[in-house]
């Protein structure tokens, strides 16, 4: 049912000639307070009548906007109220005579549930009015945009008209120039043995160890057709006029790219189809070299003057709009309010427009993203600039050396329900504050999509090679992605986002790719001490770990006291994330309730093994548990009962399963089931055990 409040406009005549359908109010009673609201979104109005004559709605009237509106004002001056505006059909019926209902109209013009998804205009806190979307028991119709008053004489905080056709080339030179002066450049370091660039203005690749300004990009290949450098080519490609001579077999993101560095003044470009040599079906010089510059893509990206960003489409032909002239198309539209106020609407800032692209998905531009300094952003209708200091846009005028913080750094925060409350603003996480943060890196990397799982390691070697260098002590190795010394103890305490699936084997060596999957989004949130119970080195094969660890047996039980994501009772529909389980006694010497010590994530196909048990279901057998390291605590969603947990000393444990293949030095070959928490005097009611056991 839709939600519309309209609660003194029920009897509006419409323009002559019009014929709107009237929707019935819905849900009132959803919402009623016993005091009348003042600025939510469902107070009463009291509309004047329409008038087709005056080109605005009853409701855009009343709120009567002013480019002063959108001023700065004191933090203790109250914000303007919100407006409903109806339903998206209400909105698009009036906007043949209400060029702002037009303009709205338009904009989110291909919408679903028109019927029901309510349009409501709020005021945010740094003086934005946002145009929202409300439909009661589902997403958001739209992502919310802003509404900004048009620059008259290029005025900063104010709305700047677009090139429908293409972008602002010299505006891209001047975000350039302002980032270099405002926020300073960093030193160009040297490469080993070299880096590969392509030379614009002679049209070949060069090889230096010393850095000249270039740029680099990022862009996603897809499954078109992308010209690869082969040990072959590579001497054609070092002659001037080698890289011409192929141009035409370039993708369109590609030629692009090469044609902007050179309008926005740079003779050099990194493109990692050309600059690296691809083959990789024998054991040549072209091994070596791959190895080596993907070895340096960290400082690729992070050294690039800017990096550039082919974030539309999904594929290499996708190209850079408006690059080219009559390659974009703009959406912005403009609405003249009075003599005073022409207002436009903003792009959908660029966090929120990489969102649903398919640059955002892919496993390798992860690290480009994380590690490139100055980044301009290419979405099908602008482009966007950013830096360690500034986002700017192109339809938005915030070039100012002393602001820092602009709305694309920050989180709106909109309430669904009427409040008398403004909408609350917080930061934008910021992935560079998580460089030195391994367990949230690996957890992003990994619910990205990799064409090749082969490319699983190398796509995210930049960034451990950076880590390794700023923010670990020389004893930190990074082994098949997985950390060694003083993070190989907390790098076992992670847990798949949903169902695991086993290691990829390498079909010639019959291997695994790696010692540890971290498949579907890993989540570091087991909390270690740093006192460790446990003795673990990597063995002669880095496939495995060796341990020497304490091992008792504990049963499972369906009885959770945590507060979400409790196993569902049988029969249920298989669910796609994994399930937390209880652990109890392996027995139950009192005779009553089984005791709950601990909990831990595994994978659904472990439900099968229960038996029902006076309330609870118990596992059939006991499982295998070894000791890790000492905890923290308990987490709000393991026990609700938190203060009872922090009475009682908290360890890691990880459920294991032995293969009946034997490890090396007589030790037990085990698999790893799952990692969780226990009690730790849970363990002195078993017997001390210890074993040597290879971890793989």
């Amino acid at each position: 049912m839709p939600l519309t409040y309209t609660p003194r406009d029920r009897d509006y005549i419409p323009p002559p000639g019009q014929e709107v359908a009237r929707l019935e109010t819905h849900h009132d009673d959803l919402f009623r307070t016993t005091d009348t609201p003042l600025r939510a979104w469902n107070r009463p109005l009291d509309l004047p009548p329409e008038d087709a004559t005056l080109g605005l709605c009853a409701r855009h009237r009343l709120m009567d906007l002013k480019r002063s509106d959108f001023g700065p004002r004191p933090f203790t001056q109250q914000l303007p109220p919100e407006w409903h505006l109806g339903t998206y059909d209400e909105v698009a019926a009036r906007s043949s005579w209400c060029k702002l209902c037009q303009l709205i109209a338009e904009v989110c013009n291909g919408i679903a549930w028109t019927d029901q998804a309510d349009i409501v205009m709020s005021w945010v806190g740094d003086v934005r009015l946002t145009v929202r979307s409300i439909v009661i028991g589902r997403a958001p119709a739209f992502t919310p945009f802003d509404l900004v008053p048009l620059s008259k004489k290029g005025e900063l905080f104010q709305g700047r008209r677009l090139d429908e056709d293409q972008i602002d080339v010299d505006l891209v030179r001047r975000w350039l120039k302002c980032c270099r002066e405002w926020h300073g450049a960093d030193a160009l370091p040297t490469f080993s043995p070299f880096i590969r660039l392509i030379d614009l203005e002679e049209n070949c690749l060069i090889e230096r160890n010393d850095l000249v300004p270039y740029v680099a990009l990022s862009y996603v290949w897809g499954r078109v057709t992308v010209f690869k450098t082969c040990e072959k080519d590579i001497d054609k490609l070092r002659l001037p006029g080698g890289i011409e001579e192929k141009r035409s077999l370039f993708p369109r993101s590609i030629r692009d790219a090469m044609t902007l560095a050179q309008r926005i003044g740079y003779r050099y470009i990194w493109i990692d189809s050309i600059c690296i040599i691809q083959d990789d079906d024998t054991d040549t010089y072209k091994n070596l070299d791959k190895k080596h510059q993907i070895g340096q893509m960290g400082k690729i990206y992070q050294y690039a003057d800017p990096t550039i960003v082919a974030a539309s489409g999904e594929d290499a032909n996708a190209g850079l709009p408006g690059v080219e002239a009559g390659t974009r198309e703009a959406r912005q539209k403009e609405v003249k309010i009075s003599e005073d106020l022409g207002i436009v609407n903003r792009s959908v800032a660029w966090p929120d427009a990489l969102l649903k692209t398919t640059w955002e998905e892919r496993g390798w531009t992860y690290q480009e993203r994380i590690l490139s300094l100055r980044y301009m952003y290419f979405v099908d209708d602008t482009v966007h600039f950013q830096c360690q200091r500034a986002t700017w846009s192109e339809d938005f005028a915030a070039e100012c050396r002393d602001l820092d913080l602009t709305a694309a750094d920050q989180v709106v925060n909109f309430s669904i329900v009427p409040s008398e409350v403004p909408p609350t603003v917080e930061l934008r996480p910021n992935l560079k504050f998580q460089l030195k943060r391994y367990p949230e890196l690996v957890g992003q990397y990994t619910c990205r999509n990799m064409t090749f799982i082969t490319d699983r390691v190398n796509g995210i070697q930049g960034i451990l090679n950076v880590i390794k260098d700023h923010f670990f002590s020389q004893d930190v190795e990074f082994v098949h992605g997985m950390p060694t010394g003083e993070l190989l103890h907390p790098g076992l305490l992670w847990r798949p986002r949903r169902e695991p699936k086993r290691i990829h084997v390498n079909e010639k060596t019959e291997k695994p790719l790696w010692p540890i999957y971290y498949d579907s989004g890993a989540d570091f949130s087991a909390n270690s001490t740093g006192r460790y119970q446990t003795d673990i080195s990597l063995g002669p094969d880095p496939y495995f770990l060796h341990l020497k660890a304490r091992v008792a047996r504990f049963r499972l039980m369906i009885e959770d006291r945590g507060n979400e994501d409790a196993v569902p009772p049988l029969p249920r529909v298989r669910p796609t994330r994994l399930t937390r389980y209880a652990i109890t006694h392996a027995t139950n010497p009192e005779g009553g309730d089984h005791e709950w010590i601990g909990s831990i994530w595994l994978s659904w196909s472990h439900r099968k093994k229960f038996v029902e048990q006076r309330l609870s279901l118990i596992s059939k057998v006991t499982h295998e548990f070894i000791l890790l390291s000492d905890a923290d605590g308990f987490e709000q969603e393991e026990l609700v009962q938190a203060a009872t947990a922090e009475k009682r000393a908290v360890v890691n444990v990880m459920m294991i399963e032995r293969k009946d293949d034997p490890g090396t030095d007589g030790r037990g070959r085990i698999e790893r089931a799952g990692v969780g928490r226990m009690y730790r005097d849970a363990w002195d009611r078993v017997e001390e055990k210890w074993e040597r056991f290879e971890l793989g």
